[in-house]
Formats: C-alpha cells, structure tokens, sequence
C-alpha cells in the first residue's frame, strides 16, 4: 500500500491536545453535605487539587482518537496496487445494439457490459482520462477525456441500449478522433462481438476487447414480407435457428389482431423455415407473425426483440386508373407517362351503350360520356353532359380573361399561356372548389361529398390549347393525385431501427401525425419528407389531416439483420489486420481507500455522539434512585 498524499498525515499531531484535554480534566467525586457550612472545607480541596491527573482509560478518548486517525489516514488517500485492463488515456466503445438485449446474462448484456464499464472507471488511475462512446446506429460521445470519475459515472448511467445495429465505421471514426488527444491511447471495445468480419480500419494505439454474453440461444423471424400476385397479396415468412441445438417452434400469424394461422416447425441447428400463403384479403393491412415455445409458455430464447415481426399491405401502391372515352389520345398518353398510375381503356359500344368492368378501379376518368349508373368512386369528369352532382347548361363561347384561385391543386399552374373555345355553362354546388374559372363560369372544379371525390372539367380538350401547354401535366398530376391518392412512402419495405422514412404528403394535407408502436406521437410540418425517429421496433401509424378528412397509412420497422440475432460471443475482433482477442488485467493502478476510511470516520463518530449522551443519563438515574 501506498498514499498518495503523505504529508497530511502530519495531521497525526492533533492527538496530542486531545490527550492532553483528558488530562487536564479534574475528576471530582459527587457528596450530598446537610449543611452549607462544609463548603468551606471543599473548596479548601479544590485549590489543593493538582491540575495534571493520570490518564486513565476513557471510551470517549479512544473513539475521538480513532476519529482522528481514519480522518487523516483519508486525507493521506492510501492506495492498493491492483491490476486494470488498461491505463492512460482510455477509450471505451461500449455496444449499445439490439443484441445486447439479450438476458443469457441477468438481467441483460448491456448491464453486464455498463457494469464492465463502471469497473474501468473505478481502476482509472490519477493520471488517466476516459472518453465514453456509445455505439449505435448513430454514434455518440457521452463525455470526452474526463479524470473524475464521478462525472464518468454519471455519462455511464445515462447510455441505453438501442433495438437496432451500429453504425461501427462512425463509431470507429468517433474513436480515431479521441485518440489524437491523448498519448499512449487505448481503446476499449467492450461488446458481444456482433461488429463486422471486414473492412474496420486500424486504430491508433493499442485496442482491447472485453467480451459480454455467454450463449447462442435464439431463434428470430428473419424474413416477412407481403406481396401482389395478380391483385392478390401473398405473404412470406422465414425463421432462422441461430443456436446449435434443433428447435421445435410455433409460428403464429395475425391480420391485425386477429390470429388466422398458426403452425408448428421444425427448425434444424443453423438453418431455417419458411412457409408462403397465398389468397389473402386484397384490402390494406397490417400483418404481424409471432414465434413462441409450443410446449412452454415461457420465453423462446435469449432474445425476445426478433421474436415478432411486422409487414404491411399496401394495396394502393399501384393505382388503377379506368379511361372512358371515345378516343383521346392526350389522356391516354398523359396516363402512361403518370408515375404510379396503371391506366385502363374502355370504348362504347357500336350501339353507343357503355360497359363498366365490374374490377374495381381507384379511379374513374369520364370523357365526355356518363354510363347510366356512375361507380361509387373517386370521379373525373371532362366536358360531361348531365349528371347528379352538378348542374350543366348551354355551351359558353368566347372565354374571356382566365383567373386561377389560389389552392392546393393549382399549385405550379400557369394559365397565362392557356385558350379555351368554348365550355359549358355549370352551376356548382358549394361543396365544389372552383378552381379556375373565366368570366364567372368554372372551368376546372373539385370537391368532395358522401366520401366520394369529384373534379371536373367543363370543356374538351380537343377545344383549347391546354394539352400543349406546360400547365397541363401538372395540373392533371395534382389532380390524380387528389383523386386516387398516391402512398406517400413504399411500406413494402420494411426499415430497420433508426432508419430514416422518406415521406411525400398529400398536396391537401395541413397536418402530419405519426404515432410510434408506443404510441408517441410525432408531428411533423408538412413540408417535411423525412422522419428518423424510428428507434423502435413494430409498426407505426402516418396519419395525413385534411381539412376534410385523415388518411392513415402504416410502416414497420423489423430486426431483420443476422448480425444482431446471431448473438454467439465472439472470440475475437478483427480489427484492420489484427485479430484482438479478450483483454486480460495486465497492467498495475492503484484503487484508493480514502471513502472507506472517511465512512468509517463518520460511524465511530456517530458511536462517540451515543456514547457521550448516554453517560450522564446513567449519572442522573442512579442521582435519583
């Protein structure tokens, strides 16, 4: 043992004044007398009593004394050689990815690992300094070359562990820059192993490497995905043994919350399961598959978070467009060159009678032509004759100067270049949004009523100039897409924890709300395309507000990555071109003694405080007996 401060031990001294107060202390014995007149007599005593007494033994004396000798033994800070993975300037990558969730150790790896951390931080010597690196899928410096340990702690306790994987080249990067700030740095990688094979750069200094995690028991749902075979969604699911034991699993399917198969595999050591169901409903859905233990109602295996899975339908992804028209090939070339849009072409009949596909469509396109009983759909109609939803009169020759009303489905559009010849005379009802309109007859309207969406056009366009102008693409675009709106992201796909969702609003949408498995809700503007606050696992609601009505979408975000549900510990790290393997205690530090001295200190002082009071209590009872 050794102090680091010796010099305080000079406090020793103060133990002479305090055996010399015991000493100088006169003891007197205690005499009932029955008349005042023996007073005399004890003070003759007193001032014949000498001022130096033998020191006798005292419990007080010693406990006082053994105060003092705790304190100044603390404020010399004693120190024991001890061995310490490493010492100097220390950088610590601690794994905060999904597979350190798992409880093969209590109660998970990451504890284990923060408790590995806190044992680092406890070896530090004086002269040392640590950064703190939590490694995730966007990595962070908890706190950068720090000596008091108090401070590290505190960064220590708020690292949490994250249901996604690293990003371990940043992570590298972060820990290449802190080792410039300091000589003889080294690096510590305190993690399960779940870092890539290849391409990690070198690092300056030494690297280390603390291993956390004992088993390889897990089992995962390592593929979900739904798809369209003819209009109709099939599903795939696959499941992968990670351990070396086979397995015996049962796999559970959900439409919503509502269970529609359930099976049980058998998954051989290190190799997989799949199965494909096929005629599935048509209509959007969320789909969730569960595996579980069929024989114990207990957890599967080290690793719950990839044991649930989600994927969702998206049967709007391609949109199914129907053209009814004697024949105009602006629309038709307009329709094929729509991204998103699969058009569909239905002529009259020679007898002019009109033969509506019984297939759904999501939308309708009218051409000058109505079939006796319109669909219950999203409508476009271009120059039409009479129909239930708005009045139409004479033909209105001579369009004069064109105004464009400010709204969302003329956003971009430039009329000033547009002719029109001739449109017939409507009246609109007030649920119709004239969008464009001249000398008071509309043009172009759009609205909404009964859930059903309506624009209009009131001419052909055969009879104006439209179809050549820049205008036309992007006014029918925005109005397609108010029609028969298209998804705003591909949730065909799902994202990984902490991926960033790429989003296209609605052009109507005044509101972006989403809401996380958790149901954290996260609004967004709605300029906004980008949401990256997808850090946990399930599906998430996209809901779009309108002014008149919400359009919810959905999205998952799955484990689908084998280097996190592979949880077996690796043996070692590759690393540039050096293998590192498990960093044993080789070097010497020094662990201080001084708190325990200094809460020893404060315990016999708390014994001398009973002692003290008690003694004239007894004093006083035995007075009064």
């Amino acid at each position: 043992m050794q102090f680091l401060t010796p010099l305080a031990l000079a406090l020793s001294a103060l133990a002479i004044p305090i055996i010399l107060l015991y000493m100088l202390k006169l003891r007197r014995k205690q005499t009932q007398v029955s008349s005042t007149m023996l007073w005399e007599k004890l003070l003759r005593e007193k001032q014949a009593n000498a001022p130096w007494q033998k020191l006798k033994r005292n419990l007080l004396l010693f406990l006082q004394l053994l105060i003092l000798t705790a304190l100044v033994a603390a404020l010399a800070r004693p120190a024991l050689e001890t061995k310490v993975v490493t010492s100097g300037s220390v950088i610590v990558m601690l794994d905060a990815s999904a597979s350190m969730n798992a409880t093969d150790v209590k109660p998970s790896r990451f504890e284990e690992a923060r408790k590995s951390v806190l044992t680092l931080i406890n070896g530090l010597t004086s002269d040392s300094a640590m950064t703190l690196i939590l490694a995730a899928q966007t990595p962070q410096t908890l706190i950068a070359s720090e000596t008091d340990k108090s401070l590290l702690k505190a960064a220590l306790s708020k690292a949490q562990v994250t249901q996604g994987s690293v990003d371990w080249s940043a992570a590298f990067a972060l820990a290449a820059g802190a080792t410039r700030n300091g000589i003889n740095s080294t690096v510590v990688i305190v993690s399960d192993g779940g870092l890539p094979d290849t391409g990690l750069p070198s690092l300056p200094g030494e690297v280390r490497y603390i291993p956390v995690g004992q088993s390889d028991d897990n089992l995962a749902i390592s593929a979900l995905a739904l798809r369209a075979s003819k209009g109709v969604p099939q599903l795939f699911a696959e499941v992968t043994n990670y351990s070396g034991a086979d397995r015996k699993i049962l796999l559970s399917l959900y439409l919503e919350n509502d269970l529609f198969d359930a099976r049980q595999l058998d998954v051989p050591a290190h190799s997989q399961k799949s199965i494909s169901l096929e005629d599935l409903p048509v209509a959007s859905a969320v789909y969730k598959a569960h595996i579980s233990d069929p024989l114990k109602d207990e957890a599967l295996d080290s690793l719950p978070l990839d044991d649930t899975a989600f994927a969702v339908y998206q049967s709007s992804a391609a949109r199914r467009a129907l053209l009814v028209s004697n024949g105009n090939l602006f629309l038709e070339q307009l329709l094929a060159s729509l991204p998103g849009i699969q058009p569909f072409r239905a002529l009259p009949a020679a007898d002019g009678t009109l033969q509506i596909p019984n297939e759904p469509f999501d939308l309708y396109i009218f051409d000058g032509i109505l079939p006796k009983d319109l669909p219950k759909a999203n409508l476009l109609l271009i120059n039409p004759p009479a129909n239930p939803f708005f009045e139409v009169g004479e033909t209105v020759k001579g369009i004069g100067e064109i105004q464009v009303n400010p709204h969302s489905l003329t956003k971009y559009v430039d009329w000033k270049t547009v002719h029109v010849l001739q449109a017939k005379r409507t009246t609109m009802p007030s649920w119709m949004n004239v969008l464009i309109e001249a000398d008071s007859t509309p043009l172009v309207a759009a609205g909404e009523t009964n859930g059903q969406r309506i624009a209009a056009l009131t001419f052909d366009l055969r009879e104006s100039d439209l179809p050549l102008q820049v205008a036309y693409p992007i006014l029918f675009s925005n109005l397609i897409n108010y029609l028969a709106p298209p998804s705003a992201f591909d949730a065909s796909q799902s994202l990984s924890a902490g991926e960033t969702l790429t989003l296209v609003p609605p052009t109507d949408a005044e509101q972006i709300v989403i809401a996380s498995p958790s149901d954290k809700a996260y609004t967004l503007a709605t300029g906004q395309t980008l949401f990256s606050e997808t850090d946990e696992l399930g599906y998430y609601a996209v809901n779009f507000i309108s002014k008149d009505a919400t359009k919810v979408e959905y999205f998952a975000v799955n484990l689908f990555d084998p280097a996190e549900s592979n949880i077996s510990p690796r043996e070692k790290l590759q690393i540039g071109s050096t293998a590192v393997t498990p960093a044993v205690s080789q070097q010497i530090g020094l662990q201080e003694l001084w708190k325990w001295l200094a809460g020893l200190a404060l315990v016999v002082l708390m014994i001398e405080w009973q002692v003290f009071h008690r003694k004239p209590f007894r004093t006083r009872m035995k007075a009064q007996g």
